[in-house]
């Protein structure tokens, strides 16, 4: 495969994934785990947390005003950042505020707990800091440390009295946040320590579907032996088992399943832990959960598969007995494909019998689908297998003028070679 190509399928891969999300009505799949991500910082080192969470100490005060009294404070939040104790207790000393104020809310405690300064967090904490003092979004310093998996800090802070059951303002939870960023350490400490395990955020959500959505097996399996209920719902149905689709991890199924999980759950949308899965391309997973005995569905799990140009789910799909006559948003999947530039995925079923000049809901053949959309790949591969391109759909449109209207020139002269029409000179 060329560079080229590589980029042009990868750019298939991530405009279908957008579309992939859009299983439930009107939810979207993508949601299930978004205030996670926000909540926890996912993903950040100390630093990078700090530069996108939390305004620089150096300006960042209660007042916002420089007066004596925000110097040294000021002073207490860099002492805080950069684990200094001496400084801290220089600062304190000279009349900083212990429970100061940044911009976002956060208190010199909780920036020492997010660079996972274990001693200045002791020494804030002996200095009378605010244990549960939540910033703007809710989160506590133990909440912050936890998601960046700083043990020792949790450990000095639930010895301090901190709450390992605290929510923040989206009902996440220390242990939400924890398994979210895959913190295995810190994890083992807070379900040892008696963090609620079955806890639920505002939507639903638990900290088992958080680790099930990310595909952090190890974090599932601790959750799991710590008595995690394996068929929870959030508030839109979904459970562990749709999220472990979404990521695609068949350890986790395999781990969930082993538990008694319900294979055969649906969300309120009527979507199985299949359909998320062939909407995001697991191939591995959909060929467990169908030997673990889930067939329903199997038709529309087809059509999310061909949407997404998973044409290697496609063929496991119909290996298994799935037939191409599902729609999604009223277009079957040689539509469906044709419309994702999916050039792959549609010889593919053009090969195991799709009708190429099939109609969707509004009279849309495959061939309208990628003219419409400037697919010129897939229009030749439609084209070469004798897709009809006199065709017209709902609104009377042609293949062509479809292309027209979308300034697609290319397909437009393609058109007209094929129909035996002069091309205009360039």
């Amino acid at each position: 495969m060329t560079s080229s190509q590589g980029k042009t399928l990868e750019g298939k891969r991530q405009k279908e994934k957008g579309k992939s999300t859009r299983i439930l009505r009107p939810m979207a799949s993508a949601i299930f785990i978004v205030h996670i991500l926000v909540a926890a910082h996912i993903g950040l080192g100390p630093t990078e947390a700090l530069a996108a969470q939390r305004p620089d100490p150096a300006i960042a005060d209660a007042a916002g005003a420089q007066t004596p009294e925000n110097d040294v404070n000021m002073q207490l939040f860099s002492a805080a950042m950069l684990g200094d104790v001496a400084g801290i207790q220089k600062a304190l000393a000279a009349g900083a505020l212990v429970n100061a104020l940044s911009d976002s809310g956060s208190t010199p405690l909780a920036l020492a707990a997010l660079h996972g300064h274990v001693n200045a967090v002791t020494a804030l904490a002996a200095a009378g800091a605010d244990i549960e003092a939540a910033d703007k979004d809710g989160a506590t310093p133990l909440m912050i440390a936890a998601a960046q998996g700083h043990t020792r800090v949790v450990e000095a802070l639930a010895g301090s009295g901190a709450n390992l059951n605290v929510k923040d303002r989206g009902g996440i939870t220390v242990l939400m946040a924890t398994a979210s960023a895959n913190r295995l350490d810190t994890l083992k400490y807070l379900v040892a320590h008696g963090a609620d395990v079955n806890a639920k955020s505002s939507e639903g959500m638990t900290a088992l579907m958080v680790a099930a959505f990310a595909g952090y097996a190890a974090a599932e399996q601790l959750l799991i032996a710590s008595g995690a209920d394996v068929n929870a719902k959030d508030s839109a149905g979904r459970t562990a088992i749709m999220a472990a689709g979404i990521s695609g991890s068949a350890e986790i199924a395999r781990a969930l399943l082993a538990k008694k999980a319900d294979l055969l759950a649906e969300d309120v949308g009527g979507s199985t832990a299949l359909i998320y899965a062939a909407a995001n391309g697991h191939a591995e997973f959909i060929d467990l959960v169908q030997k673990a005995g889930l067939k329903k569905n199997l038709d529309l799990a087809l059509a999310y598969a061909a949407r997404g140009c998973y044409t290697p789910v496609v063929r496991t799909l119909m290996a298994g007995g799935a037939k191409l006559t599902a729609k999604v948003e009223g277009v079957g999947p040689l539509g469906l494909a044709a419309g994702g530039n999916c050039d792959e995925t549609v010889t593919f079923l053009l090969s195991r019998g799709a009708s190429i000049n099939s109609v969707d809901d509004n009279g849309m053949t495959a061939l309208m689908e990628a003219a419409a959309a400037g697919y010129l790949p897939v229009v030749e591969v439609l084209l070469s297998k004798g897709a009809d391109i006199e065709i017209r759909n709902k609104q009377g449109q042609s293949a062509w003028l479809l292309a027209a209207m979308g300034g697609h020139n290319d397909i437009v002269e393609l058109l007209r070679k094929v129909r035996g029409e002069p091309v205009p000179p360039k």
